[in-house]
């Protein structure tokens, strides 16, 4: 991980963007088919209408899409700070932990705090739980995302020095 050593705001800003991209592309929309699976299992109604689901997930997908920009803009500096706190650590996973769980708290704090924007205190249960969903979905998308870009590159092999094949060769 010899990329660790100096961390700026160019890896900051690609982190952050690759976290947003996995989450509004892929831990967002599995969590929408989870929760609505899980609901529909819990309420005992059955699956009910499939384009229902389907109408989830792509509601899922713009909405965080959307306010999901403004929690990268929120995770900027602390993603950039946390690196700069972990430069000198070699753990690729402490690197991803660290990261997912700075991911999660943001996600449930500013999540909450849009939840209870347009809802207000009354309803309780959302500002609980659809938080947290979008918690555990935040977290995922920035361990994947850490893991794969703190991945060890491969060492080019290096060329063989053919001037030297060269001067053993020749004649003396």
């Amino acid at each position: 991980m010899a990329g660790v050593d100096t961390w700026g705001m160019n890896e900051t800003g690609r982190l952050v963007g690759r976290s947003y991209l996995w989450l509004a592309g892929v831990t967002a929309p599995i969590g929408a088919v989870v929760f609505y699976l899980l609901a529909a299992v819990t309420s005992g109604g059955g699956l009910g209408d499939l384009d229902q689901a389907l109408w989830l997930v792509i509601v899922t997908v713009v909405a965080t899409a959307v306010f999901a920009l403004g929690g990268a803009a929120v995770a900027l500096p602390c993603t950039y700070l946390l690196g700069r706190a972990l430069r000198r650590v070699r753990s690729r996973g402490a690197h991803t932990a660290a990261h997912a769980a700075l991911a999660g708290l943001l996600a449930v704090v500013t999540t909450s705090l849009v939840v209870l924007w347009f809802s207000g205190p009354t309803s309780l249960p959302a500002v609980v739980s659809f938080p947290l969903g979008m918690s555990v979905a935040a977290g995922l998308a920035a361990a994947i995302a850490t893991w794969r870009f703190l991945r060890p590159t491969p060492m080019p092999e290096s060329e063989p020095d053919h001037a030297a094949d060269v001067a053993t060769a020749l004649p003396s």
